[in-house]
């Protein structure tokens, strides 16, 4: 029986190059986020790759992870990590070393770095993010619940990545961007999934857990003047009580949105500010409890995953993977940071 392993695959420009480099690897990590762009890194001993090889930023890296017999006999199994366009290269010595990073974001599109004016009507966020998406020849995912209509979305000297960020988090949305494809879900809707990984304190390599009980508020109150029916609308949702504190913070979110909300009716338009006052205070509150992992190489820790975390008394619950960055240099080892999913 082949003995446990675990190995990465490495395309260059579209051209397998594990077997040239793989006496050359000196580690590899790949970091899986949401919110934005994943990363690999590259290190590699030689000076062959500014000599021999050269190496530019923009080319594409196509990586896999894959484990072999790892947690068992039979126990195959392949991560991809997607392609990457490599945007930063290093090199330095002694011994001669090259260190290349690379985005799942494509530095030759226009997406992150071109600030943009636009105006959108009568429009939902999956039609600006297919927009997008059509303008910088992606693919979009879309999972979400989309009952809001933005009567005008204003784009003002903003990226398509940055507008894109702003509005999810207005929807309670994650987004998540690879070089081929924009990525958003239902963060709550996500948080509520089955969990598919169990994790124990006992069997942590190591761990930090965290409580940011200082950021935590209460309650959010949004206002919205409407020019159609000449009054300051008013929309407020309060957090409820949570099992971690034994007062009350006594701090209220307030925000002020300038664009138009949906509905027609004076009762349609507060319900949408409720809304927006339960996603903001949602994600201003997400990350009141999280739990930084040490713990064994594994292909099935992805961000956006539930984990039943247990073996932390009052703080055992379900967690939502945030990051993780899976390293081999040359074991197989994962670090990720999860968040305690929000009660409301």
């Amino acid at each position: 029986m082949e003995s446990r392993r675990s190995y990465i695959k490495v395309k260059y420009a579209g051209t397998d190059i594990t077997g040239d480099i793989s006496a050359y690897l000196k580690s590899f990590t790949y970091t899986d986020n949401l919110d934005k762009g994943d990363t690999i890194s590259l290190s590699l001993l030689g000076d062959k790759w500014i000599k021999e090889w050269v190496i530019l930023k923009g080319d594409k890296l196509e990586v896999e992870i894959g484990v072999i017999n790892w947690k068992k006999e039979g126990d195959n199994r392949i991560l991809k990590c997607g392609v990457f366009s490599i945007d930063d290269i290093a090199f330095s010595g002694v011994p001669d070393t090259i260190k290349i990073s690379a985005i799942s974001i494509d530095i030759s599109k226009d997406i992150k770095g071109v600030k943009k004016d636009k105006i959108w009507h009568n429009i939902s966020l999956k039609r600006i993010a297919q927009d997008i998406a059509n303008d910088a020849s992606m693919e979009l995912f879309y999972d979400c619940k989309d009952i809001s209509i933005y009567s005008q979305v204003e784009q003002v000297k903003e990226s398509d990545l940055q507008l894109l960020s702003r509005i999810c988090k207005e929807n309670g949305a994650s987004l998540k961007i690879s070089l081929e494809k924009i990525i958003i879900f239902q963060e709550d809707e996500y948080e509520n999934k089955e969990p598919l990984i169990h994790l124990d304190k006992s069997d942590l390599i190591n761990y930090e857990l965290q409580c940011e009980d200082i950021d935590r508020y209460d309650g959010c109150e949004v206002t919205f003047y409407d020019p159609a029916l000449g009054e300051l609308l008013e929309g407020k949702f309060e957090a409820p009580e949570s099992e971690l504190y034994g007062i009350k913070t006594g701090k209220i979110m307030y925000e002020n949105i300038d664009t138009s909300v949906t509905g027609t009716t004076k009762e349609e338009k507060e319900s949408f500010l409720v809304g927006k006052a339960k996603n903001m205070l949602r994600d201003k509150n997400k990350n009141e409890t999280k739990i930084k992992v040490s713990d064994m190489g594994d292909p099935s820790y992805l961000a956006g995953n539930t984990v039943k975390v247990t073996g932390f008394g009052i703080y055992d619950d379900i967690y939502l993977i945030t990051s993780v960055t899976h390293t081999i240099d040359p074991g197989y080892k994962c670090n990720f940071e999860i968040r305690k999913k929000v009660n409301f």
